[in-house]
């Protein structure tokens, strides 16, 4: 389905690809995941093919087969398709398999190759960019990552890529420090035309929807979208009491989830849907190691902690 998301906000959770015992993908997983995300209330979009879903792992096939599987899992909700590559060839025949494959709009990542040095080199950020919009006409999530990963955009490349190309529609936000992402709010706000900002700064989402995001983009949304949707809705209606509270129940998710080593961050998110009964085979593909035990009693706990769970740890047989 056409994606009429331009200026508009809300819940976006980047789901998680389910395998089965042998590496394989979990279609039937994957489809109940997809389903159950999307049908929450107050989900715009689904997000597919990005860090929580393991998409380096994933090759050009399997990624494409993974939207089909989501677009016809969702329904009417929207399907984001990541495009993960450290290749512009790569990239464009990525965007064009998903658009091939039904999304709606693609999430678009920085080259890998970008944190050496593509703060200096704006022009191969435009190159990329408008590369890519020739490969394939679908709307564009731009992914802005954190300073620390070497990735980010300036805010001045930032605004020149919104304006020079309309396909971009949204701006996923993890810059993660706080006085950067107010400037590219305050910049993006001063475009001729609207540009969603979805926030990703997970170890501070409420205080990002204070400073004047639109909605979120995370995959948090995986394991809690209930949460967020109330995050986002309590501080759309000002209610900050509402919003404190339920901030409350997010932070032992993301303290639990966003911990050092940060490879693990999506992994511990399968061992916690696995925890909730929502996810029959936890494990990711290599190199990615199962979660430990130790671990997997502190997600335990964090669900508890956050009311997600109200009962003992499930076990599959």
């Amino acid at each position: 389905m056409a994606l009429h998301i331009s200026g508009v906000g809300g819940i976006w959770p980047a789901t998680l690809t389910p395998f089965m015992p042998n590496g394989a993908i979990d279609d039937a997983a994957l489809a109940a995941h997809i389903a159950d995300i999307a049908y929450t209330p107050g989900v715009r979009a689904v997000v597919v093919n990005g860090h929580a879903g393991e998409a380096t792992s994933l090759d050009r096939e399997e990624r494409a087969h993974v939207v089909r599987v989501a677009v016809q899992a969702a329904g009417n909700v929207p399907v984001v398709a990541g495009i993960v590559s450290d290749d512009t060839r790569g990239a464009a025949a990525m965007a064009q398999d998903a658009a091939a494959a039904g999304a709606s709009a693609m999430l678009l990542f920085p080259p890998a190759l970008f944190a050496q040095g593509a703060a200096a080199r704006p022009a191969m950020v435009h190159r990329f960019v408008a590369e890519v919009t020739q490969a394939s006409d679908l709307p564009i999530v731009l992914f802005q990552l954190s300073r620390a990963s070497g990735q980010a955009f300036s805010t001045e490349t930032l605004v020149r890529l919104c304006t020079c190309f309309p396909q971009i529609i949204a701006v996923k936000e993890g810059t993660d420090v706080p006085e950067l992402v107010e400037d590219n709010i305050r910049a993006l706000r001063q475009l001729h035309r609207p540009v969603t900002l979805l926030t990703t700064n997970n170890s501070w989402l409420f205080a990002s929807l204070a400073y004047g995001a639109d909605g979120i983009l995370s995959g948090l949304g995986s394991v809690a979208a209930p949460l967020l949707v109330a995050l986002h809705e309590a501080m759309a209606r000002g209610d900050l009491a509402q919003a404190r509270a339920v901030n409350e129940r997010l932070v032992p998710l993301c303290r639990v989830f966003y911990r050092a080593p940060y490879l693990d961050c999506h992994n511990r998110m399968k061992t916690a849907l696995h925890l909730l009964g929502r996810l029959p085979h936890p494990d990711p593909r290599a190199p990615l190691l199962p979660i430990a035990d130790d671990e997997r009693a502190r997600i335990h706990t964090a669900l508890l902690a956050s009311g997600l769970l109200a009962e003992p740890m499930h076990h599959f047989s």
